[in-house]
């Protein structure tokens, strides 16, 4: 990837791959865009950002929801030299502010039906260029106003733009802290978009459906960049609202291929009253992540489509985002598991020391990979830190078994320490996931007199399965041993609060007073 940028997407592998320029590369809302047209739109835009001001290494946070402006904007960028910056919709204004001013953005795009959320910081966010995407809200420039005219974009010359620049700055969820921005390049991308395509077999006639937010690394690194790389297609859906139905038959209308639906919304799906009803048999692959995926859903894709594979997956904002990868073959002998390290990567699992550990003992993963990010912006300690001796330092737990497959163990913060004894969460949240009774379900520590630490299950059970304790403790002594047992169980069927990418708010169960 030494010699490629991202904007050689649209220029020359996608037709290497066998796309045309009238080939449909994206759809949305019912309206289709062409590969062509993304290449004039992209370049139009990227010559009225030049006309407006705009320079080479500039950055831009975009807060928006799903639409066709993001791919728009994301290949204007890589034909600019520009740096894509991420915010999360649903964040606070305050924490909108935080990102804007820690990545030192010059411009920002905001979508019309999140303006409010923009307004109360705007006077705080002076010297920057404020983008409104959709219906004038009085922020700042239309965005259709900055897309050049044919004869000015056809004379438009793009600036030079290497592999090693910087275009990235995704930020990390925030769960354990400030979020940090994790710096990629133009190589750095690729490299995990390379990968998707060879270890998912992406096709020319793959159909993505694409359902997680464009903010969030798997909305648009998972498969989506990838399979635009290879000429397929990408079914962009609506970033809030997910509707099991809609999904359905978005399937069988668009004759989706391959898509990314982390375990509860898969479990959501299998549970539609008419799933029968559609036709969904174009699906040859789902990919599953953040959480293990439950036998029960495994059992009834496999039942329901037997010819689509689940893949479970493992990611970061620092390797966006699949270092780990688990087919669904493997999955039903290696129940739990994580799987094997994605072609692009290379993992161990260390101790304290950097020493590998033997298998079957936890230790931390780390990886070695041209995918991973090159730094933290703006924050070189932890940046040392993370990449110490130039091996991604995760902070996540695991272990290994005697053929190489990687079991979870949690965030290394995440360690419950009872009686002197290490609890790992992920390890008994694996175990309840098996319980035919439960849809979701997450264990975090808590101070105690006797013990130190007492593990605190929250559990979320089905709206028809009974609330009952006894039987979700039954069930883990029978896989656990007794020191692992959470002592505290809080039973309920509204769902676990979650980041926009899926990860479970610990710290905000640690605040539940939780009941028994």
């Amino acid at each position: 990837m030494d010699t490629y940028t991202l904007r050689d997407i649209l220029t020359k592998t996608v037709t290497d791959a066998g796309a045309r320029p009238d080939s449909t590369a994206l759809t949305f809302d019912g309206r289709d865009m062409t590969f062509g047209e993304l290449d004039a739109r992209s370049t139009a835009l990227a010559a009225g950002l030049a006309a407006a001001g705009f320079r080479k290494g500039d950055r831009v946070s975009v807060i928006m929801y799903n639409r066709l402006e993001w791919i728009e904007l994301f290949f204007a960028l890589a034909k600019l030299g520009g740096v894509l910056v991420p915010v999360n919709y649903l964040l606070a204004p305050s924490e909108m502010q935080y990102i804007v001013e820690d990545s030192d953005s010059r411009w920002i795009l905001v979508e019309d039906a999140l303006a409010p959320a923009v307004t109360p910081i705007a006077d705080q966010l002076t010297g920057r260029t404020i983008v409104e995407v959709g219906e004038r809200t009085g922020l700042g420039t239309a965005y259709e106003d900055l897309v050049a005219d044919p004869d000015t974009a056809a004379s438009f010359v793009l600036p030079d733009v290497r592999a090693d620049d910087l275009f990235l700055l995704q930020y990390t969820s925030g769960t354990t802290g400030f979020p940090k921005g994790a710096m990629h390049t133009h190589s750095t991308v690729l490299w995990n978009t390379y990968h998707q395509i060879v270890d998912f077999d992406l096709r020319n006639d793959d159909v993505y459906y694409v359902v997680p937010a464009l903010c969030w690394a798997a909305g648009f690194h998972d498969c989506g960049l990838a399979t635009l790389w290879r000429g397929g297609r990408l079914v962009i859906g609506r970033s809030t609202g997910f509707d099991a139905g809609v999904f359905l038959d978005q399937v069988e209308k668009q004759r989706v291929t391959k898509v990314l639906l982390v375990p509860t919304v898969l479990a959501r799906v299998l549970d539609h009253p008419e799933f029968d009803r559609y036709d969904t048999s174009s699906l040859r692959m789902v990919l599953s992540g953040g959480e293990p995926v439950p036998p029960s859903s495994l059992d009834g894709l496999k039942s329901k489509v037997p010819a689509c594979d689940v893949l479970q997956v493992y990611g970061m904002s620092e390797f966006p985002t699949l270092m780990l990868l688990m087919s669904g073959e493997d999955a039903a002998t290696r129940s739990g598991s994580t799987g094997k390290a994605c072609s692009a990567a290379v993992i161990k699992i260390v101790d304290e020391n950097d020493v590998e550990v033997p298998p079957n003992t936890v230790g931390q993963i780390i990886c070695r990979s041209p995918a991973n990010m090159i730094g933290y912006y703006n924050k070189p300690d932890a940046t040392a830190e993370t990449l110490a001796n130039g091996w991604l330092h995760t902070g996540d737990l695991a272990g290994y078994d005697e053929d190489g497959f990687v079991y979870m163990a949690g965030r290394a913060k995440d360690m419950i320490i009872s009686g002197g004894l290490n609890v790992y969460p992920a390890e008994i949240e694996r175990v309840l996931a098996a319980h035919p009774d439960v849809l979701e379900a997450a264990v975090v520590g808590e101070p105690d007199e006797k013990w130190g630490e007492i593990g605190v299950a929250h559990i979320v059970v089905r709206d028809d399965a009974p609330a009952d304790p006894a039987s979700v403790e039954e069930h883990l002594r029978a896989h656990l041993a007794g020191f692992k047992v959470p002592r505290v169980y809080r039973i309920t069927t509204d769902p676990l609060p979650r980041t926009t990418s899926g990860k479970v708010q610990k710290h905000r169960l640690q605040q539940v007073r939780p009941g028994t």
